[in-house]
């Protein structure tokens, strides 16, 4: 027994302490709902790929995971994080978009006996961008090289998908394109918590990326906004009420979008579009100085060559 334990023991002696330390802890929002609360910087070693947030929702019939992480060592943090919260087992996982944390996890998940849901616009784009996806995390580090993609086999037709999981009703909302395309949010009506994916960034400036539609973000944005969220976690950033995420994401799109629009219709240059405004509200966010430039340059492009 002893030369056992002392085996273990060297074992775990020999991981890296990124591999035994708990990366994944949630923190409850409300009755039965928590959500783990990632990084708001890139994706590490240390921190298995998790820079953002997950959900977590006990049900009479099991775990509901609300994004699946960004391939098999982050899902298996986040079952350890599950573990800490409650012993019923993951029966289901509901990505809210495409991008690496949200979805690559799926199969280590679908291997142990959940069911993956997703709307399929959100599905379409995981498929679209798979490559894409897999290249850059794939190139951060060797610990993100080891993916199986696996997408929700029946996935949500239309704009909203419903579900009702061990007595708790999960709706499954498609706006518009926000962050990504195709990306989704859930809302637990009788608890009023919304997880709305990378429609909502607090704490941290949203990035625009060339993919990403601004005009689009921001309708499927006011769209969201209308929900009577208590509680909103966010893609990014601390659970927050709706004037936080309004201040922080809502006014910022909105802001962004029109300065863009009106420069562009005035045939202005782009560096009209931030002096034209005051952003001086949004430079408290974490990473303002290095995304709200290429924010205003990926809207700009791609605005001025569907208005001209």
């Amino acid at each position: 027994m002893r030369a056992i334990n002392f085996l273990f023991l060297s074992i775990a002696l020999a991981l890296p302490s990124w591999a035994m330390a708990d990366v994944v802890k949630f923190e409850k929002v409300t009755d039965n709902v928590y959500a783990f609360i990632g990084e708001t910087d890139d994706r590490t070693k240390a921190n298995l790929g998790l820079n953002a947030n997950i959900g977590l929702v006990v049900t009479n019939a099991g775990a509901v995971v609300i994004d699946s992480g960004a391939g098999p060592l982050s899902a298996a943090a986040i079952e350890k994080g599950v573990k800490k919260v409650t012993d019923k087992k993951v029966v289901a996982v509901i990505n809210t978009g495409s991008q690496d944390h949200r979805w690559l996890g799926n199969d280590y998940f679908a291997k142990k006996g959940a069911i993956i849901y997703a709307m399929q616009t959100t599905v379409d784009t995981q498929k679209k961008m798979l490559n894409s996806i897999l290249n850059r995390i794939m190139g951060t580090d060797e610990i993100f090289k080891d993916q199986t993609p696996f997408h929700a086999p029946k996935p949500f037709a239309g704009n909203e998908g419903n579900v009702r999981i061990g007595g708790v009703d999960f709706e499954v909302k498609y706006f518009n394109d926000a962050h990504f395309p195709g990306d989704a949010v859930v809302w637990l009506p009788k608890q009023q918590v919304l997880f709305s994916g990378d429609h909502v960034y607090v704490d941290r400036l949203l990035g625009i990326h060339p993919h990403t539609h601004a005009v689009k973000w921001l309708d499927a944005y006011e769209q969201m906004a209308e929900l009577p969220a208590k509680y909103v976690v966010p893609g990014h950033g601390e659970v927050s009420d709706m004037a936080k995420v309004q201040a922080e994401t809502g006014d910022y799109l909105k802001q962004l979008v029109e300065a863009v629009t009106e420069t562009v219709e005035n045939m202005g240059a782009m560096s009209d579009v931030t002096s034209s405004r005051d952003w001086s509200q949004f430079e408290h966010l974490k990473h303002f100085q290095g995304w709200h430039g290429r924010n205003v340059s990926n809207t700009f492009q791609r605005l001025e060559m569907e208005m001209m």
